[in-house]
């Protein structure tokens, strides 16, 4: 070797090395580069370091293995790959040009050194990613596909496979177009052609399995950089389209619903009202969006009523139940109404859907019918079967509580069978009218004043226990029926008897109560008539004595 040619190793990027061919590979010369790695030449040329060493010990054996071989074959030249220990004991990749320093003579060799280790890293982080693309591509739900300027598949991963039920090999035998429902293959076929086409677009479009089913999916496209082909994932929209259409058939169902229907959050903010909803309650759509649906409800619903609701909706229950309505117009209507509520995904109450029925209707029949079953068709008192449906509810309540007490009054006009009989009986029966009037004035609004039949009254007083509660109330209706009464070209004065009895001071059952009460109405018609006789255990004696005598 010339002395411009050490000078050429000396300067050259990638270390040198002249060395013998002989056990360990002792080192003649050494480009003073060999620093890169830790080293100076002196340590080679004093042999105190052999160029064997600093190869990997996992390598070692593969190159003298590989050089011996390539002697055998009179290779002048000849390339490999290992890995250098540095110095400091990094791990270096390197690419090794080696060959025999004179032609034919296999006692000294060259060997120039190249570090790839950068080099081999990349392709690594190369491979790596591409690895991490695979593995992506590939476990992806998604189909995904790869496709040419031509439209020919080059790529495809098993999603698609099983989206279409075709291999991959069948897939690549034939155009993307080919499998593209004949409707929607001139919208692919555009948009991909089209001059200036988007990195980036997206179209619902029709596919066709191999079994010949159609499948909506989503296309999504991506052109490549180099403007080779593009990239295009495919979602299966399938279960999505149909949802969408039955909801569309849903919402155009509650649209026509002959049912009121409004939905709220879950803190009852109304979202949502159908068409009926308005015209029943007369608030647009715009009026009732953002309120509550307290802008229907009246004071006429118990507290208990609404607090019951909200308990059995907000555990997650459906309610049903009647409810008294206000429309815009401050008008009344009764609603049937079902609310049930909905669940999110992590099974909390979301909304509430509301479900109503005008009732009116049948509400004021319904009314209607009670009130020929309870109530007294010439005066509109309770009759006696909702007398004794109310007697029974108190003294049941009596039993529970035991509070406060109630008390019976049993009235009869005196001589009213004369004046019947005297002015005939529609004059009667505004009398009894008019007496039906004066006896409720006498009472609250929680008492009952009945007319069981005949000019026969009786009362039911609330919350009372002493004769002394009683005693006003009873003078009050005897001075109310002496005023005079007028009806027609008559005027009438009239008395009537009062028989009490008191729960539980007498007795806490019902038919007990009205019998004593009966009992104290003979005793005042006994004493004179136009009085008030309180019920004594005496009379019940003395009532006994008189039926042994008959």
């Amino acid at each position: 070797m010339g002395s411009s040619d050490k000078g050429l190793f000396v300067q050259a990027p990638a270390i040198c090395f002249t060395w013998r061919f002989e056990p360990d590979w002792p080192v003649l010369s050494v480009t003073k580069n060999i620093h890169r790695f830790g080293y100076t030449a002196e340590e080679f040329l004093s042999k105190t370091r052999l160029f064997t060493e600093i190869i990997h010990p996992e390598d070692r054996e593969r190159i003298t293995a590989e050089i011996n071989v390539l002697l055998t074959t009179n290779t002048e030249s000849f390339q490999q790959n290992y890995r250098i220990i540095t110095n400091s004991g990094e791990i270096r990749d390197v690419c090794v040009y080696s060959g025999p320093l004179q032609p034919n003579d296999h006692t000294v060799f060259y060997s120039i050194v190249h570090d790839i280790t950068h080099q081999r890293q990349a392709e690594a982080a190369l491979v790596k990613s591409e690895q991490q693309f695979r593995t992506v591509i590939e476990t992806t739900s998604e189909g995904f596909l790869i496709i040419d300027n031509n439209f020919n598949i080059t790529f495809a991963n098993h999603a698609l496979c099983q989206l279409t039920g075709y291999e991959l090999a069948e897939l690549k035998a034939h155009s993307a177009v080919y499998y593209i429902a004949p409707e929607f293959k001139h919208i692919f076929t555009q948009s991909v052609n089209q001059p200036g086409i988007q990195l980036h677009w997206r179209e619902d479009l029709i596919i066709h399995r191999k079994d010949g089913q159609a499948l909506n999916v989503r296309l999504t496209v991506t052109a490549m950089d180099d403007g080779t082909g593009f990239f295009a994932f495919i979602t299966n929209i399938t279960a999505h389209k149909k949802a969408q259409i039955q909801l569309q058939k849903l919402s155009r169902a509650v649209e026509h619903s002959a049912s009121s229907i409004m939905i709220t959050d879950k803190n009852g903010i109304i979202e949502y009202v159908n068409p009926r909803f308005c015209e029943v309650t007369g608030y647009s759509e715009a009026e009732a969006i953002g309120q509550t649906p307290s802008i229907i409800s009246t004071k006429e619903t118990p507290p208990a009523c609404h607090q019951e609701l909200w308990s059995t909706i907000l555990a997650g229950n459906n309610w049903h139940g009647e409810t008294f309505n206000r429309t815009k117009n401050g008008a009344y209507y009764w609603s049937l109404m079902s609310i049930s509520p909905v669940m999110d995904d992590n099974g909390e109450i979301s909304h509430f859907i509301s479900v109503s029925e005008d009732i009116t209707t049948q509400k004021d029949q319904q009314i209607k019918i009670e009130k020929i079953a309870l109530y007294d068709p010439l005066t509109g008192l309770a009759n006696r079967r909702l007398l004794y449906d109310r007697l029974n509810q108190s003294t049941e309540i009596l039993h529970r509580q035991q509070d406060a007490g109630i008390g019976v009054i049993m009235l009869d006009l005196d001589y009213f069978k004369l004046i019947n009989d005297t002015y005939g009986h529609d004059v009667g029966d505004e009398l009894l009218k008019e007496v039906a009037l004066r006896l409720t004035d006498c009472v609250r609004s929680e008492d009952t004043v009945s007319r069981p039949g005949g000019d026969e009254f009786t009362i039911l007083l609330q919350d009372v226990s002493h004769p002394e509660d009683i005693k006003p109330v009873a003078q009050k209706m005897l001075q109310s029926l002496r005023r005079s009464i007028n009806i027609d070209k008559y005027s009438f004065k009239i008395t009537c008897s009062i028989g009490v009895s008191i729960a539980p001071s007498h007795t806490i059952e019902p038919k007990l109560l009205l019998k004593y009460a009966d009992l104290a109405l003979y005793r005042a018609k006994d004493c004179g008539r136009d009085n008030v006789q309180f019920f004594s255990a005496n009379m019940r004696v003395k009532h006994q004595d008189g039926i042994l005598k008959v």
